[in-house]
């Protein structure tokens, strides 16, 4: 009898995880299959307290379009008596967790993991935040499978979630650096860095929900792809021998070989809100103007750049471009600028 209900809920568990995967091995964060069945955001997306479901969506959507939402927002299908979450939260694909928050108010995360997916290419992480709990034998350096479970949803977070709007809010992006440290103390916050380089601060991410989409239709087949093929909104050169860290832990993302050559700078694509998509190195033999510690626009889509409320690349003001003090920031950390 107990071998029969064990091999029943081991079947029961394959066919969940078939409804959960996407192409390319990608499985769906959580239990709700609204997404893969084709259903619309209102069936998946929590929204804030204004009740429109594009607020739990990526991008410009919060505070009248005024506020950035660097994720996606997920809510349960199963509750307990308290009307608590009870939805596993799960590893999309194979990777090592890299950072573990068990404690709620040491960020507005709340309980958060980071799985890096060190075997794509580029590398990327995903991060599972207001988790209610993290799963068992789930600490930095353990191994994951797609579909592995993490931990259960929640709403813990460094202020108050309501229990009616408890979800799992989910990121795919990159790290900007690996001393964020060294940023972090120059910039005199007066409290204590709790997440190495996976706080917040060091993190940019893509369209989530555009990223799955894109695969679910066959547009990619991978976040390399994706990454082509969603526009540039500007170009910028940075004039500087260094190569950051950014470009030695995702090298896919350079257009071609430096290595032995006598660098003098980096022309970075950016995305509309801010990833450093695409890195082509120039090099002495090529005459660049300039001097070293030169920051300039070279080139930025007048289009993007009108749609753009919040988290923007490049400011509009005056009669051409200038680079934004949120980029500024992104440029300090990439390159350890003072």
């Amino acid at each position: 009898m107990y071998l029969r209900l064990a091999q029943r809920l081991a079947i029961g568990a394959v066919v969940l995880l078939s409804q959960l995967c996407l192409q390319a091995g990608l499985i769906w964060p959580t239990p709700n299959p609204a997404f893969q069945n084709g259903q619309s955001i209102e069936t998946f997306i929590q929204s804030t307290a204004s009740g429109v479901p594009e607020s739990g969506l990526f991008g410009c959507v919060r505070s009248s379009g005024a506020r950035f939402h660097e994720g996606l927002d997920l809510f349960p299908i199963d509750r307990d008596r308290r009307g608590e979450p009870t939805d596993a939260v799960y590893a999309v694909l194979p990777g090592r967790v890299v950072h573990v928050s068990k404690t709620a108010g040491h960020s507005s995360y709340g309980r958060y993991i980071v799985v890096e997916h060190d075997q794509q290419v580029p590398a990327f992480h995903t991060l599972y935040a207001h988790l209610a709990s993290v799963g068992q034998g789930i600490i930095v350096g353990a191994r994951v499978d797609s579909g592995a479970k993490l931990g259960i949803m929640g709403r813990s977070a460094s202020y108050s979630i309501p229990r009616t709007r408890a979800h799992l809010h989910f990121e795919i992006g990159f790290r900007l650096t690996n001393d964020f440290q060294g940023w972090y103390d120059r910039q005199q916050f007066g409290s204590k860095n709790r997440h190495g380089m996976w706080n917040g601060m060091n993190l940019v991410s893509i369209n989530p929900l555009d990223f799955y989409e894109s695969i679910r239709q066959g547009q990619v087949s991978n976040l390399y792809e994706y990454l082509k093929l969603i526009p540039a909104i500007a170009r910028i050169r940075v004039q500087t021998a260094d190569v950051p860290d950014f470009v030695k832990a995702y090298p896919a993302l350079v257009t071609r070989p430096y290595a032995g050559k006598q660098l003098v700078a980096w022309d970075i694509a950016f995305s509309q809100y801010g990833v450093p998509k695409e890195w082509t190195p120039r090099f002495a033999e090529e005459a660049i103007d300039g001097r070293l510690g030169d920051v300039k626009i070279l080139a930025y889509s007048p289009t993007l750049l009108k749609q753009q409320d919040c988290r923007r690349v490049l400011d509009m003001g005056g009669t051409k471009p200038k680079i934004s003090s949120g980029t500024l920031s992104t440029l300090k950390k990439l390159f350890g600028f003072k």
